[in-house]
């Protein structure tokens, strides 16, 4: 299913609970300027480990802060399993 930007995009917007999000920059704020709200960070979170299949330490997650930054973080950690 596409390229991991695209796919971060997909589960941003629909945490964001927004339509579209092809037009917005990759360095925008997905909290601040997408509408994230911060209780749903959790659902972020949990959403991103399970359709990358990785465990997503804390600390890379409040510092990846935007799409680019999450599609990053994701590269990096390529190939980290998450629980089965």
């Amino acid at each position: 299913m596409g390229n991991t930007e695209e796919r971060v995009r997909v589960i941003v917007a629909r945490v964001a609970k927004r339509a579209d999000l092809e037009g917005l920059p990759p360095d925008a704020d997905v909290f601040r300027d997408v509408g994230v709200a911060s209780a749903a960070a959790l659902d972020l979170l949990l959403s991103l480990e399970e359709e990358f299949g990785v465990t997503i330490p804390d600390d890379k997650f409040n510092d990846a802060r935007s799409v680019r930054a999450i599609t990053e973080m994701i590269a990096g950690l390529e190939g980290v399993k998450g629980p089965t």
